[in-house]
């Protein structure tokens, strides 16, 4: 029987953090699935890097370093047999303007957590941000809709100027951001996991090893298919019981020289699950309707990449970081360095690239990595600090899919949350929640709760 005759109860168009946690999930449940995947394996943003040579192929993670330690996590970890481990991040940092060298004078520690106290308290009030949109009220609060740098000033929390502008370096422009995504990011679960259960890693401290064990397990009885994309699906609007998803797979045939070619295949399945980001490209193969296009066509993001280098002279256990020095919430100026992060072997530092503009060339990213050495080496008075040898660069683009305060208002996430189920698709992923892979996980089990399995439920047979 060939690929085309097999029919599925969901297919699943991303592999990464959401789309191999719902397959897991629906796999638990019973349900069989079809993952189609752009890259060679699941895991997305979780990637790994391992040197033969050098390192003895020590992992190094360079995408998902600490997660939560929240039951979703132990529970899934547990269930794979990947042990975990507890623990801290209490790195030295040092905050500097990469452009002019000055250094950041840092607040009093007393009023930092003054201010994380109120800020806490603040977060109370808002407890349906715990997990997605859908349980957002209506009419959204007027703070939420705010940008963060107005609710800052009413609520006095500029104590958290050093650390929101550490914490959120990634996020984008996040002093001009409607504050419902600051606080979904610095959330309740992530704020009493940076103050208070501390974090947890896989004892092989490889993140990516979940992700070889749900592939491993769902390879068995279901089908995934890597090296693919989707070219078209057909049969959303139809009385037809399937939808049908034309599929285009890069092979590597085994002969000498290898061989590229792209194989043809069409999976006929009950329920679609759409779980890569809802950008124009991605959606296009889904002959979106006008419904559909007029609120993904909405979504801004920032640009945001991450890499490792090998580098000798940079100080031990420190995070060097990059804030612009006269901007008012200490932002950097973009495409540049974000971080210099230590990582597990002392000579292979962690680098963070943000760009606010414009998606940056690898070559780009690179440029501005030896643009960051070079500020660390001024900083540091020159002399030991090597030149870097770039060994991995990865784009994590679109980092965060936001909207306007204005749009938030009007009720976007309230038509978002119902086009859960139009025209026989789901939708699940970080835009639905926050790039923390523990919330990509809960807010996947609330699509599939909610949505998706009753839907199944429906269309037995």
């Amino acid at each position: 029987m060939s690929l085309s005759d097999l029919l599925f109860d969901t297919c699943i168009i991303g592999g990464g953090a959401a789309g191999a946690y719902a397959a897991y999930r629906l796999h638990q449940l019973n349900h069989t699935v079809a993952i189609v995947e752009r890259g060679p394996h699941l895991g997305g943003h979780t990637v790994t890097y391992r040197d033969p040579i050098l390192t003895n192929n020590q992992p190094i993670d360079y995408g998902v370093t600490w997660l939560q330690n929240l039951p979703v996590i132990r529970d899934a970890f547990a269930h794979y047999n990947v042990p975990l481990i507890k623990e801290k991040i209490d790195y030295a940092i040092d905050m500097f303007d990469f452009t002019t060298g000055e250094p950041l004078t840092p607040l009093p520690a007393n009023e930092t957590t003054a201010t994380l106290d109120r800020y806490s308290t603040l977060l109370d009030q808002h407890p349906y941000l715990a997990t997605g949109f859908e349980d957002l009220p209506d009419p959204v609060p007027d703070d939420l809709v705010a940008p963060f740098s107005h609710i800052m000033d009413k609520y006095h929390l500029g104590g958290l100027l050093d650390t929101f502008s550490s914490w959120l370096s990634g996020l984008g422009e996040w002093p001009d951001y409607p504050t419902l995504y600051v606080m979904k990011y610095v959330g309740t679960d992530y704020l009493a996991g940076r103050l208070q259960l501390g974090w947890v890693r896989p004892k092989s401290h490889d993140a990516s090893e979940i992700y070889r064990a749900m592939e491993q397990e769902l390879r068995q009885s279901q089908t995934l298919l890597f090296n693919s994309s989707v070219v078209q699906v057909d049969a959303r609007d139809s009385t037809v019981d399937r939808v049908v998803v034309d599929v285009a797979s890069t092979v590597d045939e085994t002969r000498r020289p290898i061989i590229t070619t792209t194989r043809r295949r069409r999976i006929r399945a009950k329920t679609l699950l759409f779980a890569a980001p809802p950008l124009p490209d991605n959606l296009e193969a889904l002959g979106l309707d006008e419904r559909e296009r007029a609120l993904f066509r909405q979504f801004k993001d920032p640009w945001f990449y991450t890499a490792l280098i090998r580098v000798d002279g940079f100080p031990d256990s420190t995070f060097l970081e990059n804030h612009g020095k006269d901007h008012p919430f200490h932002r950097p100026r973009l495409p540049a360095v974000l971080a210099f992060r230590p990582t597990d072997v002392s000579t292979i530092v962690r680098v963070t690239v943000g760009s606010k503009s414009r998606g940056l060339s690898e070559a780009e990213v690179e440029d501005c990595i030896r643009a960051g050495v070079d500020s660390v080496q001024r900083r540091l008075g020159g002399g030991n600090v090597s030149d870097p040898e770039i060994l991995a660069v990865r784009d994590h683009s679109p980092y965060t899919l936001t909207v306007s305060g204005a749009a938030i208002a009007a009720g976007f996430y309230r038509q978002l949350s119902a086009l859960q189920g139009h025209r026989r698709t789901y939708y699940t992923g970080a835009t639905f929640d926050t790039h923390h892979m523990p919330q990509v996980w809960m807010v996947t089990d609330q699509v599939l709760q909610r949505h998706l399995l009753p839907a199944l439920r429906g269309l037995r047979g």
